[in-house]
């Protein structure tokens, strides 16, 4: 007898209660990271692209991400040329880029359309203002509001503010913002209103906490409460269920000085700013981009930090937080499995800590990040990285489980180029290998265990593998990560031990 199997792997996810935004990684944003893109929404699709990339080098290129596979496409490249900082915006099913630096050092003022659909731009009316950079847009309805930015120079910031309707094609425009002359802007909107603040001043490369409201219907500004705590430049923003968000950022000054991971939410009905509580595994950066998707989820691309453009991609939900997040994203897998014994309907729940797995007829299993499992027909199960074979013997009609358990990360470096890192295996039970294929890349770096509390377990020196016994250690979350002389932080990823 055949009989055909549909396995739906589902992801359970216990979330911690004391950290409000706590984000999960996702797979990275191909070719090295980039910072200071555009990106925008369409149909439940994400679209990141130009920027600089690792290199150092403006890109042209257009990256769709697919939330429901966790996987990249590249689309048609920006017909203009490569761009660094434009300004990205979605209206009506349709996506939209302007303004940027170009390759040759000069600000534009062009603008295209994308259309998904036929994967193809077309040229639509040029900024009718001076040419820019590192200009800042919120979309109300079917308007977008584009304003701020510089020409590149210390006596070109600006403060204008204009409307594009892409229904008609046109610019016009609007009221200027209160904030002053200032480049990177942070822009969002909630509901009918548009929210611009903190921003660079031309001198100085002075950071600002000032916020101000814009009414679509009136043309007119409002100045709303500062943000809180150290005032921050280069930041980026996001609105989701009625509140804006701001995060990230860096401190006044030209040089590399301090960047920040934090979190600060706004609530216009009381005119207040919270203080999120941030997990530490998400990077100290400035300029990611933020996507918002059902005003449920959000998703933070790429940026910049001390090892130069990120290519890192994570996720936060909103209802993650204070109860269990159950991802929507499915495997399926059709495989035919020829054989008339099946499991009983007996439902065994075994329960680990905080993760539960059960077992339900066929199967029910949990999967956690980069691990994905697969069935088959045959009897053994296979488990790559120095992980021992299993073998059940209490069930005759059994399958193969392929356990891709390495965690691949890769971070460029001037002298080095891209470094691989393998982190392996994940899931683990024994031991955690960390292994690198530039060991001289990153002297004097250590390698840090922690608990899901941020406390640090273990120290090790970095090199060319190194390992944890972990056997000492109870089933929980962990992460590892990999630390610079100074503190700072390459990356930080999430272990799980089971």
């Amino acid at each position: 007898m055949t009989r055909l199997i549909q396995l739906s792997i589902a992801l359970f996810i216990f979330s911690m209660s004391f950290a409000q935004l706590e984000w999960e990684s996702r797979k990275s944003i191909p070719r090295y990271g980039r910072h200071a893109g555009a990106s925008f929404e369409i149909a439940g699709k994400i679209y990141v692209g130009l920027g600089r990339i690792a290199d150092g080098s403006y890109s042209d290129e257009l990256w769709e991400y697919d939330p429901a596979s966790d996987n990249w496409t590249q689309k048609a490249d920006y017909p203009a040329g490569a761009r660094f900082n434009p300004t990205g915006f979605s209206v009506n099913g349709k996506g939209y880029v302007c303004l940027g630096y170009t390759s040759s050092f000069s600000a534009s003022g062009l603008c295209y359309e994308y259309d998904p659909t036929s994967d193809s731009w077309s040229q639509k009316a040029s900024f009718p203002g001076t040419a820019r950079y590192a200009a800042k847009s919120f979309v109300i309805g079917d308007t977008a509001y584009v304003g701020m930015g510089s020409c590149g120079g210390t006596t070109c910031y600006y403060n204008d503010l204009w409307a594009y309707i892409p229904g008609t094609n046109t610019w016009v425009q609007r009221a200027n913002w209160p904030g002053g002359n200032k480049a990177d802007v942070t822009a969002f909107a909630i509901g009918n209103n548009g929210y611009m603040g903190n921003g660079t001043t031309p001198t100085g490369k002075a950071a600002s906490s000032s916020f101000y409201k814009y009414n679509p219907t009136t043309n007119s500004w409002t100045t709303i409460a500062s943000i809180p705590g150290v005032a921050k430049r280069i930041t980026s923003g996001f609105s989701v269920n009625g509140k804006g968000y701001v995060g990230c950022g860096r401190n006044t000054g030209t040089a590399f000085l301090t960047f920040y991971n934090t979190f600060h939410s706004y609530n216009p009905s009381s005119n207040t700013w919270t203080t999120e509580n941030v997990g530490s595994n998400y990077t100290k950066k400035i300029d990611p981009e933020f996507i918002t998707l059902n005003d449920t989820i959000v998703y933070s691309i790429g940026g910049y930090s001390t090892d130069e453009s990120l290519s890192e991609v994570w996720m936060w939900s909103l209802y993650n937080d204070t109860c269990d997040y159950f991802d929507t994203t499915f495997v399926q897998d059709t495989t035919f499995i020829q054989d008339t014994t099946f499991l009983n309907d007996t439902i065994t729940e075994v329960t680990f800590d905080t993760v539960l797995v059960y077992n339900i007829d066929t199967l029910y299993q949990i999967v956690y990040d980069t691990t994905f499992i697969t069935l088959y027909d045959t009897v053994t199960q296979i488990v790559y990285d120095t992980t021992t074979i299993t073998s059940y013997d209490t069930i005759y009609t059994t399958y193969t489980i392929a356990v891709e358990d390495t965690l691949i990360v890769n971070r460029y470096t001037d002298n080095c180029g891209n470094v691989l890192h393998k982190i392996y295996p994940n899931p683990t039970k024994d031991y955690l290998y960390l292994s690198s294929n530039g060991p001289d890349c990153f002297e004097g770096y250590k390698v840090q265990f922690i608990d899901a509390l941020g406390k640090i377990l273990e120290t090790k020196a970095y090199g060319n593998l190194v390992t944890f016994d972990i056997r000492g250690y109870a089933r929980s979350l962990y992460f590892l990560r990999l630390i610079g002389p100074a503190g700072d932080a390459i990356f930080s990823e999430k272990i799980i031990l089971d």
